[in-house]
């Protein structure tokens, strides 16, 4: 958990006012000793009593407090999150301001974060404060830690205090990054078929109406709907042959490449987040085989969302090697598909699934990363990155087009 802190230049300065305080007030007593002086000892009891009474503030301003945390439960990587810290007092004390930080989880990896405004929580009363900031890395988050800071009212001691609320959850989609997948050329399609044909949205039998996306033929705008709801509406007809685009991606044991958020499985899903949005507004049915169960049964505008949903919690912890998930699962692949695999250190096994997937009738696209690129100096050594010349050489044998993935951008 990343520690939290109150504003450290305001409880620096209050520490340094304690103690000096206090160094004083046991100085002037000591003298008032010495020199048996009754002005001297009250002024240095009084000042003693004041120390005592901020330390007792200090103290009660953060016990007795009970927190409600509200988290919004799906957000995107990159987006501006708020989050609301509401407080209650249990204690019937009149509260000096406190401030509010949560313990967020060490795996998060944020940006831009505020902190939350200083409330005084009154009994009996729900208090509010919020604050904001950027979560950069896919995943699902749960926390129910947070820390309490007060102060006394002449603010010379600082007192924190640690407490538990209910668990909240924070699920964070990929942040799209673009990639130029070529589905015309690994689909063997024209030009003119690629563009306007046989993926859902522009077959033979119509079966409905959709939005229009650009690169829609504006003959199959459906003006009736659009001057009804006033956006632009194109027909869109039963999915043809060629339609369908399954995507595997290597997530066993120490694939995973890279620090923080800068991995090779962060970058992947970044790409997939792109890719996937692209192939649905074309009408194309996507699938990620073994690792969803009955992608058919969900309606189209649920669609988009599971997918992101499941890129999101998806991290290298397989035991089985890529090549055999794809052995695994090719009788589930509908005919004529096309493959994308993703990948980032070499697969032994790799070439030959990509054999056995064009022996079954499917277009197979090798998108490779560089891990390299990625790894740590020390890590450098012993990899075997996906994009060794001699690996690439074998996967195109296999018949796979090579696709090298781009290096610019952040995920």
């Amino acid at each position: 958990m990343s520690k939290p802190r109150p504003n450290s230049t305001t409880e620096s300065l209050s520490n340094i006012a304690a103690v000096a305080l206090t160094t004083a007030s046991a100085f002037l007593l000591l003298v008032a000793v010495a020199l048996n002086s009754p002005a001297l000892f009250y002024m240095s009891t009084a000042m003693i009593a004041t120390i005592g009474a901020s330390r007792l503030q200090a103290w009660l301003s953060v016990r007795g407090l009970r927190f409600e945390r509200t988290v919004p439960p799906v957000v995107r990587a990159r987006d501006l999150v708020t989050i609301e810290l509401t407080a209650w007092s249990l204690r019937k004390i009149r509260r000096p301001l406190i401030m509010v930080s949560d313990f967020l989880p060490e795996r998060m990896v944020w940006q831009d974060l505020s902190p939350s405004l200083p409330i005084a929580p009154a009994f009996g009363q729900a208090i509010s404060t919020q604050y904001q900031f950027k979560p950069v890395r896919r995943g699902r988050y749960v926390w129910s830690r947070l820390a309490v800071f007060g102060s006394d009212a002449l603010g010379l001691v600082t007192m924190s205090r640690k407490y538990e609320t209910e668990p909240s959850e924070m699920l964070v989609l990929p942040d799209p990054l673009p990639l130029d997948l070529d589905f015309s050329s690994a689909a063997g399609w024209g030009f003119s078929e690629a563009e306007h044909g046989r993926s859902r949205g522009h077959g033979i039998e119509p079966r409905g109406v959709r939005q229009y996306f650009p690169g829609d033929a504006l003959r199959h705008v459906h003006w009736r709907t659009t001057a009804r709801t006033g956006q632009l509406m194109v027909k869109e007809f039963e999915t043809g042959s060629q339609s369908g685009v399954s995507l595997y991606l290597q997530t066993e044991r120490g694939s995973d490449i890279g620090e923080g958020v800068d991995t090779t499985l962060e970058r992947v899903c970044s790409h997939l987040a792109y890719s996937i949005k692209q192939f649905l507004r074309q009408g194309v049915a996507v699938q990620l085989p073994g690792r969803e169960l009955d992608p058919e049964t969900q309606p189209p505008q649920e669609r988009e969302q599971n997918l992101m949903r499941l890129l999101a919690e998806i991290e290298a912890i397989d035991e089985t090697p890529l090549s055999s998930r794809i052995l695994s699962t090719i009788p589930e692949l509908a005919p004529n598909n096309i493959v994308y695999v993703f990948v980032a250190v070499e697969d032994a096994g790799l070439p030959g699934a990509i054999g056995q997937l064009r022996r079954a009738g499917h277009d197979v696209t090798a998108v490779l990363y560089d891990a390299e690129r990625f790894a740590p100096p020390k890590r450098k050594s012993s990899l075997s990155s996906a994009t060794n010349p001699n690996f690439v050489d074998d996967l195109r044998d296999a018949g796979a087009t090579i696709l090298l993935a781009p290096l610019g951008g952040a995920p």
